[in-house]
């Protein structure tokens, strides 16, 4: 395995240089369409929650994780939905006047967008040991309009994107240098990132798990995936005990996994978001009847099994739906736009007639490049394992329950996709037979060097 060099003053320069386009872009966003980040921007490529303002008013006044459920119609204790961006807003709206809350979000938001093509800058850096691939990968991540524009919305997209890139970042690093620090904050940034979004847990428990295999390998590899291990069980650990506590068993992250399930594998599943006729035919008058959440979702985990058997050719096709609108969001093949016009008002003329020729080039490029560089990457194949871990498991949730109308869904794993785009550019250069080499021959005839 090749040695990774440190960072040099050139390095540095680049990666300053990534960090400050990613928050210019940003930040030039929020000024000209969102108000200097009062508002919510003129366009919206993942929706939030409803039941946000619920858990963030209830956490702020009393830290209850409270707010009504699906088929409910009362403030209950919950745990339905993930705790971790209404925590965040919630300890931020601690430390700010609450009349600038959302504001500051949208700016903490710009800071963390600008983290992640930091991150991925690093990431690619060490697992592909060419400064070329990082620094592509990092512009890639900085002008990424889908995460521009998330930037303006108060949902847990740019967050999860970051968590993600983070996870990435120190899986890279910790299976490289063996270090305890990388080791222990790996397994706290997994579980941060299942936090956040319950859909990424089964992605954290296999890169943990990969982690272990990977640490016997290494010099007192027992002691770092022990650190491992217990920074997820910290990370994970006060949730689970609340959920003890409220439920009498051990609830990981959400309680709402049949729900989800359900919403994907219903007679009127479409991969997208529940419909209204879904909502309202039977069983939703009973399941109303019912007091507790885990009670209704129980129940429609028998309803998923029925469906599953009873119709096995129309489960296959809605996950097919579900990974398609996974990609290109369900408005895009039911209104043939990948961006909704917020109630703020319509955008700029200048943003007006450009975002969808970019959006629309940006996703199919994306996505054509991603899975190009994804094969070309064999040769790295041990190196760019935690990578390649992401590529398979963070769709997979949403692929076997369903995906959402817009690209909320998505947000984190265009990360991924746009750091095999960079590989694949980086290919079409004077460097490709280094990077196609692999780990084997790189060495000192990298460019990086």
């Amino acid at each position: 395995m090749a040695e990774v060099r440190r960072l040099t003053l050139t390095d540095g320069l680049l990666l300053a240089a990534v960090v400050l386009v990613a928050a210019g872009t940003r930040a030039g966003y929020l000024m000209s369409c969102a108000n200097y980040g009062r508002g919510d921007g003129p366009l919206r490529v993942e929706t939030a929650p409803p039941e946000l303002d619920a858990l963030v008013g209830n956490l702020a006044t009393n830290w209850r994780f409270a707010s009504p459920t699906p088929f409910g119609d009362q403030e209950q204790e919950t745990a339905h939905v993930s705790p971790g961006y209404p925590w965040l807003m919630a300890l931020v709206g601690q430390a700010v006047d609450p009349a600038v809350l959302s504001s500051t979000m949208r700016w903490l938001q710009c800071g963390l967008g600008a983290l992640t093509a930091g991150l991925y800058f690093l990431f690619a850096r060490r697992v592909f040991q060419s400064l070329t691939v990082a620094v592509l990968a990092g512009l890639l991540c900085a002008l990424h309009p889908f995460w521009i524009l998330d930037t303006a919305t108060l949902a847990d997209g740019t967050a999860a994107a970051f968590l993600l890139a983070l996870a990435l970042f120190f899986g890279a690093r910790a299976s490289q240098t063996s270090g305890p620090l990388s080791s222990l904050l790996y397994g706290l940034a997994l579980a941060a990132l299942a936090l956040m979004r319950a859909a990424l847990l089964p992605f954290a428990f296999v890169s943990l798990g990969w982690f272990l295999l990977r640490s016997r390998t290494l010099t007192r590899g027992w002691l770092w995936g022990l650190l491992a291990f217990l920074g997820f069980i910290i990370g994970l650990a006060p949730w689970i005990v609340r959920n003890w506590q409220l439920y009498g068993e051990p609830v990981p992250i959400v309680d709402s996994t049949y729900y989800h399930l359900w919403v994907g594998n219903n007679p009127h599943a479409t991969g997208g978001p529940a419909s209204e006729k879904a909502l309202h035919e039977e069983p939703a008058e009973e399941l109303a009847k019912l007091p507790q959440p885990r009670d209704r979702y129980a129940r429609l985990g028998e309803q998923v099994r029925h469906e599953v058997y009873g119709h096995p050719a129309e489960t296959v096709r809605r996950r097919s739906l579900a990974g398609l609108d996974f990609l290109f969001g369900e408005r895009w093949f039911t209104e043939g736009r990948l961006a909704d016009v917020a109630d703020s008002g319509e955008p700029p003329n200048w943003l007006a007639w450009s975002y969808p020729v970019v959006l629309e080039s940006t996703l199919l490029g994306m996505v054509l490049l991603g899975l190009l560089g994804w094969r070309w990457t064999y040769a790295w194949r041990f190196r760019a394992m935690p990578l390649s871990l992401a590529a398979i498991w963070v769709p997979l949730p949403y692929i076997l329950s369903h995906a959402e109308a817009l690209s909320g869904p998505r947000l984190p794993f265009d990360g991924v996709l746009l750091c095999y785009a960079a590989f694949t550019l980086a290919c079409l250069g004077p460097a490709r037979r280094v990077l196609w080499a692999g780990e084997q021959e790189s060495g000192s005839e990298t460019e990086s060097r």
